[in-house]
């Protein structure tokens, strides 16, 4: 299987007619991207990177390229979360997005969805329950070879794991397969033991520079916007958010500006795309992210990509992402509500809002996702790199070689 080099990434650019006017400088690097895309974006970039090879002797770190939804769905079809069609559909659902984007799926022909034939594509799958058996694999039990997700880490927690099953017969046992990297586009707490464990990538967003010269030109473009509002507020109304939407209303729009977005037909998020949410995070000094079904929002990475400090309750929201956010709370602010993050606003001063917007432009290229290898660290190359450097240490412990210097150490790379 090949990812398609056009429809994989989503090439076309967003249709000018949804542009507004005030975001048409941004037109070059503004794309149809939903968050569910991140497997077809790492696969069309690890296939075209400069860094790809086709010897497994040679190879540093190993891409494991199968959809972990389907597969957990066909592991384990019959159990109580996936005895319905709702539980199915929603651990197939970024394959057949995937599908649905790409006209092609990565799954063998084998595998029927129309007739829910899951034991079609296990025993399809046989190269993946081998892959611990491989010479490439006992070079260090795993620890060079990644998974990514493009479902929240949270959603095989709540299946109460069925891709291990706590034992021998699940798919990826984790006797054979904890040394793995799992990616997931949030992932879990650093405190979390539960098997298996998600280190979070960033949340694909609508803007993806193809270039050096591309992202400095966004980053010029942010600079120079004028914030019409203090702080914004896009999201679906629910009951849990009542008070911090209250709070938005009651204040004038300078100050802070609400933007509905929920399913109805005449939803402003529905009738005018995200560009229209771009335009609001763009004009924003900060924006509000709260929890919805999980702890972070695809806002979060929005709204730094535009330029807006993200306003969150707690840390919750971005400390599952070790490989990409190292501090976040230099780019973030911490508020349990509007009325708070006003005050604390008002209190950092001009000074402050300086200082953290210019941690926000430097933190920017590690979480957006470029077209191609460019001339800076995006999210996928930070991700290659942290593996590397895992896959190093690990590999020098298993040598004994305390000192990475030492004769018979694994040399690790500089940015590690």
């Amino acid at each position: 299987y090949i990812c398609p080099q056009i429809h994989a990434f989503r090439r076309e650019r967003l249709d000018m007619e949804e542009i507004v006017p005030s975001m048409v400088d941004y037109q070059d690097v503004l794309y149809d991207t939903s968050q569910f895309d991140v497997n077809s974006i790492i696969n069309y970039r690890i296939e075209n990177s400069e860094c790809r090879i086709f010897s497994r002797e040679e190879a540093d770190i190993f891409y494991v390229d199968f959809f972990l939804g389907p597969l957990a769905a066909a592991a384990w079809k019959d159990s109580h979360y996936l005895s319905n069609a709702k539980g199915r559909w929603t651990m197939l659902f970024d394959y057949v997005h995937h599908v649905m984007r790409t006209g092609q799926s990565p799954l063998p022909e084998s595998f029927d969805m129309r007739q829910d034939d899951g034991d079609g594509l296990i025993k399809a799958l046989d190269v993946l329950r081998n892959l611990p058996d491989s010479k490439e694999w006992k070079r260090c039990h795993g620890c060079d070879h990644f998974m990514v997700s493009g479902r929240i880490g949270m959603d095989f927690k709540k299946m109460g794991g069925i891709l291990s099953n706590k034992g021998t017969k699940g798919l990826l046992p984790p006797q054979k397969w904890q040394n793995v990297t799992f990616l997931s586009i949030e992932g879990d707490s650093p405190s979390t033991k539960s098997y298996p464990f998600f280190t979070g990538i960033p949340y694909p967003g609508h803007i993806h520079p193809a270039s050096l010269s591309s992202l400095n030109h966004l980053r010029k473009l942010i600079s120079i916007r004028r914030k019409q509002h203090m702080i914004s507020f896009v999201g679906m109304p629910m009951r849990k958010r009542a008070v911090a939407i209250d709070q938005c209303q009651k204040m004038p729009d300078s100050t802070c500006v609400f933007m509905p977005c929920n399913r109805k037909a005449d939803s402003l998020c529905k009738t005018h795309g995200a560009v229209t949410v771009l335009e609001v995070y763009a004009n924003s000094a900060f924006c509000y992210e709260p929890h919805g079904d999980s702890p972070t929002r695809q806002g979060y990475f929005d709204a730094i990509s535009v330029g807006c400090i993200p306003v969150v309750p707690d840390t919750k929201s971005f400390d599952g992402y070790g490989l990409h956010i190292y501090d976040a709370t230099k780019f973030t602010l911490i508020a349990s509500d509007i009325n708070e993050a006003v005050e604390k606003i008002n209190e950092l001063g001009k000074e402050g809002y300086a200082r953290m917007f210019q941690n926000l432009l430097e933190a920017l290229p590690h979480l957006v996702y470029a077209h191609q290898d460019t001339g800076f660290d995006d999210a996928i190359s930070i991700m290659m790199k942290g593996i590397d450097c895992k896959a190093k240490k690990r590999q020098n412990m298993i040598f004994g070689a305390s000192n990475y210097s030492a004769v018979d150490a694994v040399k690790l790379p500089i940015y590690c």
